[in-house]
C-alpha cells in the first residue's frame, strides 16, 4: 500500500527552488531567503485524535502542548530559532469553550519558553474527532540550517538521548531540543540532522535517502530508554527493537564529520545504499519499521 513517504516523494518532484526559495518541501522545514543576513524557515504539522493522541485519555492542555512541541522539534532538527506560529483547529461539534481554551493554553505554554508568539490561525467545528495544525515560522539566526542532505561516507551517526517506549507517556511530554541543536551546530561539523519522530530506523533512512548514502548502526551503542525496557516486559519485544523502531522520541539524530563529545555515537555513514545493523553475529539488514501514515 502506498505510504506517506511515497506521496512526499511525488510532491518533491513537483517543486523547484527559486530566487527566494532555497529549499522547498522534503526536509523538516522549508528555507526561504529573508534578508541579507538571515533566512526564514517555515513548516506545518498536524495532530489527529486517535493517531497522535487520545482525547479520551489526554487532557486538552497536553494535546495543545504536543502539537506545538512537534513543530518546535522541527526547528530543532534544523538548528533554527522559532519566531511565531499560526494554529488551525477543527473542533468536534460537542466541544465546549473551556476545552477550546485549554487547547490554546497548551499551545502557549509550549511556545512561551522559546519566545514563540502565536500570531493567528483559524477555528472550525465538525462532526468528527479533533484535528489540530500549527504552522511554524523560524529564523536561522546566524547558523546555517542543518538539512538531511549532506551526510557523507565516514561521518559518525549520533543521537542526543535514549530511545524507545515513548508511547508510555513521553510522546506527550517531550521537550524540543532547540538549545541543544544550536549548541551542536555551533561547536561541531554537523553534516545532516533530523528529529526522531518516526523512529530511528525510518528517520535515519530519510537522511540516507536524501544524502545518497548508506549507514551502519551498532546495536551495542544504541541507547535504550527505561520505557523501552518496561514496554518490552508488556509486549515481549526486545528493548533494542523498541529503540530502533518506536516513533516519537523527539531526540535529535545527526551525522558529523568529526568527533562530538556532546551526544551518543551509534554508528557510521557508508558509501553503500541501505541500512545495516552491526550485532555480535555480524552485519544484517536494518529495515525501516518506524511510523508511516498510509495514503
Amino acid at each position: 500500500m502506498p505510504g506517506e513517504s511515497d506521496f512526499i516523494n511525488w510532491i518533491r518532484t513537483q517543486q523547484r527552488s527559486g530566487q527566494n526559495i532555497i529549499l522547498p518541501a522534503g526536509d523538516d522545514l522549508a528555507i526561504l531567503r529573508w534578508s541579507s543576513d538571515d533566512l526564514l524557515v517555515a513548516g506545518v504539522d498536524q495532530v489527529l485524535d486517535g493517531v497522535h493522541f487520545d482525547s479520551s485519555k489526554h487532557t486538552p492542555r497536553s494535546i495543545g502542548q504536543k502539537v506545538m512541541n512537534r513543530n518546535l522539534s522541527d526547528c530543532a532538527a534544523m538548528a533554527c530559532l522559532p519566531v511565531a506560529a499560526l494554529a488551525t483547529v477543527a473542533l468536534p461539534a460537542n466541544c465546549n469553550l473551556s476545552y477550546a481554551k485549554e487547547l490554546y493554553l497548551g499551545l502557549k505554554s509550549a511556545a512561551d519558553p522559546f519566545d514563540c508568539a502565536i500570531i493567528g490561525g483559524d477555528t472550525a467545528s465538525w462532526p468528527h474527532p479533533l484535528a489540530f495544525t500549527v504552522t511554524i515560522l523560524a529564523r536561522s539566526a546566524g547558523i546555517q540550517p542543518i538539512t538531511r542532505r549532506h551526510a557523507r561516507p565516514g561521518d559518525a551517526i549520533y543521537v542526543t538521548g535514549p530511545l524507545g517506549g515513548s508511547i508510555l507517556g513521553r510522546h506527550m511530554t517531550f521537550s524540543p531540543r532547540i538549545h541543544e541543536a544550536r549548541d551542536l551546530a555551533t561547536r561541531f561539523p554537523l553534516t545532516a540532522m533530523i528529529d526522531l519522530s518516526d523512529g530511528l530506523s525510518r528517520d535515519l533512512a530519510h537522511i540516507c535517502q536524501q544524502s545518497g548514502v548508506g549507514a551502519i548502526v551498532e546495536s551495542s551503542l544504541v541507547p535504550i530508554h527505561p520505557d523501552a525496557i518496561e514496554l518490552s516486559r508488556q509486549d515481549h519485544r526486545p528493548p533494542l527493537q523498541h529503540a530502533l523502531h518506536d516513533g516519537e522520541d523527539y531526540e535529535l539524530l545527526f551525522t558529523c564529520s568529526g568527533p562530538c563529545d556532546s551526544a551518543i555515537r551509534i554508528g557510521r555513514i557508508t558509501a553503500g545504499q541501505g541500512l545495516q545493523l552491526q550485532t555480535d553475529q555480524g552485519l544484517q539488514p536494518l529495515p525501516s519499521l518506524g511510523w508511516q501514515h498510509s495514503i
